[in-house]
Parts: structure tokens; C-alpha cells; sequence
């Protein structure tokens, strides 16, 4: 069987992706009803920051959409051992048309570090910088769709923290 599987951290990048599966065709999609937002998650008993997702009625993101079979779904399940599968459905990036159900790894414990503040430098480089691959449209809506453990935008927050932004271009 194949599953509409949607990124929206570090497997927006196609180098990330093929350390658990073959590199794939990417589809940039938006799923609604959910806030993106760097957490903390317990991984192999330390606490590593990730982006994660909260259920939200009112927020959206930008992700990429790639079809995987039965195996890989577990491959990537087992990359992200901390994350439930939860269907939902995705829509065209530009169009904003209705694709179908997709599937989307959640953390349903929301562990926000409120006394850093700060994500890993080269987790969210990494993940932004794979944003701004897809397009600069797409990484802008990334920046203005992707908040800081202090619910700030990365888009504002980037203004105080220019060592963040390695990207060339003026954003």
C-alpha cells in the first residue's frame, strides 16, 4: 500500500530523508488545524529539540507531501520513535485545492523549553535552509508558519537573531 506522507522539519530536506529512505519527489503541501513549533522530546534518554506539531484550529504549515509504501512508513517510524502517525488531509501549496489524506508524525507531549528559548543552531538551520530549497515562497510562509519555544514567529524572531539566518539572500 502507499501513504501520502507529509515533512515539515527535517524531512523537508532530501539529504535528511535518505538517511532512513531513498530520496523522493516533493510535493509542497499546507495541512491545516496545526501550529509548528520547536519542543522538546526525550530521545534515547536526553532532550533534544525537534519540531513538532500542536493541534491549533486557527494555525497551518507548509510541509512537503512524498508517497511511501508499507515499509518505508515504518522506517520512518521507527526514526521518529517519540511521534504518533496521525492521518489528516493536505492541500495543494499554490492552489490550495484539496489533495487528500495524508499522514503526519505528532508528539502529542508538547515538552516547550521555556528557560532556553534558543532551538539547536544547526537542527533549525538545516530545516529552514531545506525550506527556502523548495522556493523562497515557500521558505517565507516556513519563517511566518514555524514558531519559537517562546511562541514568537521564526520570521520575527529571526530579527534578534540574525546568527540563525546563514541564508544569503535578504529575508
Amino acid at each position: 500500500m502507499k501513504y501520502n506522507f507529509v515533512g515539515y522539519g527535517s524531512l523537508i530536506s532530501h539529504k535528511s530523508l535518505r538517511e532512513t529512505i531513498k530520496d523522493r519527489r516533493f510535493k509542497p503541501v499546507l495541512v491545516k488545524g496545526y501550529k509548528r513549533i520547536f519542543d522538546l522530546v526525550t530521545m534515547r534518554n536526553k532532550n533534544s529539540d525537534v519540531l513538532n506539531l500542536k493541534k491549533s484550529k486557527k494555525h497551518f504549515f507548509n510541509g512537503v507531501l512524498f508517497k511511501v509504501s508499507d515499509e518505508e512508513l515504518k522506517k520512518l517510524a521507527c526514526r521518529e520513535p517519540e511521534y504518533n502517525l496521525e492521518k489528516t488531509t493536505a492541500y495543494d501549496w499554490k492552489t490550495k485545492k484539496k489533495i487528500g489524506t495524508c499522514v503526519i508524525v505528532i508528539d502529542y507531549f508538547v515538552g516547550i523549553d521555556k528557560k532556553e528559548k534558543l532551538p539547536s543552531k544547526n537542527y533549525f538551520k538545516m530545516c529552514r535552509e531545506a525550506a527556502y530549497e523548495i522556493s523562497e515562497e515557500f521558505g517565507k510562509m516556513w519563517d511566518k508558519t514555524t514558531f519559537i519555544s517562546d511562541n514568537e514567529k521564526v520570521a520575527d524572531w529571526l530579527k534578534k537573531h540574525k546568527e540563525y539566518n546563514p541564508l544569503k539572500t535578504k529575508r
